[in-house]
């Protein structure tokens, strides 16, 4: 790469055929007041668009230093692998195509970089906001777990605190930077990460913890924040049996693939949850199934959730241990291996 090609920050968006909603977030970056002299580009990567997505991005070009790069193997984990492939920046940010930015994120997050240069990961804060109309149960419990995990809400307080899994204190996709250099040795997995053909979650937290494990520190950014636009279609109780039966299907496809190595494996009771037998699963999935029947038809809304939350998740994991390993796949590549962080 040239030195004239080079930036201070690449700003990096994945996204596919959402070229209607991806417009709010760009018109959000238009609007972001961006210190003098900062070197930045917008990249976005369309992961095999069929509609007008790399039309709306180049309306942006007078407004905002955007390109386009193309990645035709669907996947958000092959779209990200592109973007590092592409960016040009020291640093790396990355949101999502349904947030709104703030208008000093960028900045803030420059300022963080500057102010611990010995810190390769920064996460910010994600405020969830709910598309009208919302369903009444759905915006009493919206501010309390498990709904707060469905809609990827982050924050972590008004004062800088270390990254720790320890300690739970992770960035999520929606917001979260990385140092190039160390984002280059961990690429993100392809078994993780939705696409056409898999809804697996994940693959970001996972990848920050290969890199965390390589020795890097991180830094929780608060003045960073996007706010993640929740559609209504998200805001129903199928849309939480299907976000838990995602998580589930990733911790068991994690725990496959990396045994007790993964970023979920602090989780104990996760753990046990999916290192059952398959019948084990099965009988599971019955009795949540059956638990949540009752609490939702006796009114106990909070319980209803915690029960679907649980079916949805043993489903998920229920998947993976149904089916058969492949003989002779390929292991996970090297770089994203526990074993090769030392």
């Amino acid at each position: 790469m040239a030195v004239r090609d080079r930036v201070d920050i690449t700003v990096l968006i994945c996204t596919r055929n959402r070229a209607a909603q991806l417009r709010n977030v760009l018109e959000s970056a238009a609007q972001m007041d961006v210190p003098a002299g900062l070197r930045w580009e917008l990249l976005l990567v369309d992961n095999g668009s069929s509609d007008n997505t790399a039309e709306v991005a180049m309306s942006f070009h007078p407004r905002l230093p955007i390109r386009v790069a193309r990645e035709d193997a669907a996947g958000l984990s092959h779209a990200r692998n592109r973007g590092v492939a592409e960016a040009r920046g020291d640093y790396i940010c990355w949101t999502d195509d349904d947030v709104l930015i703030d208008r000093d994120w960028l900045a803030t997050y420059a300022e963080a970089f500057a102010r611990h240069p010995e810190a390769a990961v920064f996460g910010g804060e994600i405020i969830p906001v709910l598309e009208a109309p919302t369903p009444r149960w759905f915006a009493r419990f919206a501010g309390q777990w498990p709904l707060t995990t469905l809609l990827a809400q982050r924050n972590y307080g008004d004062q800088p605190v270390p990254l720790s899994f320890e300690k739970a204190v992770v960035p999520w996709g929606a917001n979260f930077a990385v140092r190039t250099a160390e984002q280059r040795a961990v690429s993100y997995e392809p078994g993780l990460g939705v696409s056409p053909l898999q809804k697996r979650v994940g693959e970001e937290a996972e990848a920050v913890f290969r890199i965390m494990k390589r020795g890097a520190t991180g830094w929780w950014v608060p003045g960073a924040r996007v706010r993640h636009i929740i559609p209504v279609k998200r805001q129903t109780w199928r849309y939480v049996y299907e976000y838990f039966l995602s998580y589930g299907e990733t911790v068991a496809y994690m725990e496959r693939a990396w045994p007790g190595a993964h970023h979920a494996a602090a989780n104990l009771r996760d753990m046990a949850r999916v290192n059952r037998s398959l019948p084990g699963l099965y009988l599971r999935i019955a009795a949540c199934a059956a638990l949540f029947a009752g609490a939702w038809l006796i009114g106990s809304t909070r319980r209803a959730l915690q029960f679907l939350m649980q079916t949805g998740f043993y489903v998920g994991a229920a998947r993976i241990a149904a089916t058969p390993r492949p003989s002779g796949a390929a292991a996970p590549t090297s770089n994203q291996r526990l074993g090769a962080a030392r």
